[in-house]
């Protein structure tokens, strides 16, 4: 098997360890700390606020022409992914609330890849309508909007930017936060630890990993690096299973 149908395949584990998450709205979030079972409960506070996505892609596009346009085309397909998976998904519970989905960066790239996306939406079931593009808006300058406040008065707990490399994990005993950030990274090479410094040194933004270790998902760990429309699905998916609490 190679190491992409390899990669799928665990992260489809990891979706399915979600979908498996015994939901409670009554547990005790210390005594769920302390409790080896407690991976398996995940305790959600009913939540009127929509949860975001926010996708970085200001890490920047390479200028030549044809390295340009496979980064547009890479990105654009993991949003059409996404897009198309949570398309059919919705289609078997016509009552899930979807995130919404904003792309940031700058002018000229975040054109490109909207012109693309909608490109490949007329040829799948991705409604490009769910994905805002908003060029030259600054991460912090979105964050301040969100909040209606300035970024220093802003919860901790209500933002996280989703890295590999963080020292901190995503408890699965507790709703995720309402703003999570994913960083356009789809490059052929990984540089290590660059999510992590981009939200903690430049944003000054909690850094995060998702709890693969703790939903004991084979073949893959909470510190490698996954695919962008992977770590949207999964968090899609987390979402909807607080959204049942609600209901």
């Amino acid at each position: 098997m190679d190491s992409d149908a390899a990669a799928a395949d665990a992260a489809t584990d990891a979706a399915a360890a979600l979908d498996r998450l015994q939901i409670s709205d009554d547990a005790n979030t210390d005594d769920a700390a302390e409790s080896p079972a407690a991976s398996s409960t995940l305790k959600c506070k009913p939540d009127a606020s929509t949860p975001i996505i926010l996708c970085d892609a200001f890490y920047g596009f390479p200028t030549q022409k044809r390295p340009r346009n496979e980064r547009v085309r890479a990105v654009s397909r993991q949003l059409t992914n996404f897009l198309q998976w949570r398309s059919e998904a919705t289609e078997k519970n016509s009552n899930s609330n979807h995130s919404h989905v904003h792309v940031l960066g700058k002018g000229k790239d975040i054109e490109s890849v909207k012109t693309r996306v909608d490109e490949l939406g007329t040829q799948t079931k991705a409604s490009t309508e769910q994905i805002i593009f908003e060029p030259d808006i600054e991460i912090r300058q979105f964050l301040d909007k969100q909040n209606g406040t300035s970024s220093t008065q802003e919860s901790k707990e209500e933002v996280v930017y989703l890295s590999p490399d963080a020292s901190y994990t995503l408890p699965t005993t507790c709703r995720p936060p309402r703003i999570v950030i994913v960083g356009m990274l789809i490059d052929r090479r990984i540089t290590e630890d660059r999510s992590r410094r981009r939200a903690e040194e430049s944003l000054n933004i909690r850094a995060a990993k998702l709890p693969l270790d703790e939903l004991r998902v084979k073949e893959l760990s909470s510190c490698e690096p996954l695919n962008v429309d992977t770590v949207m699905e999964l968090m899609q998916r987390w979402w909807w299973n607080c959204d049942k609490v609600e209901e």
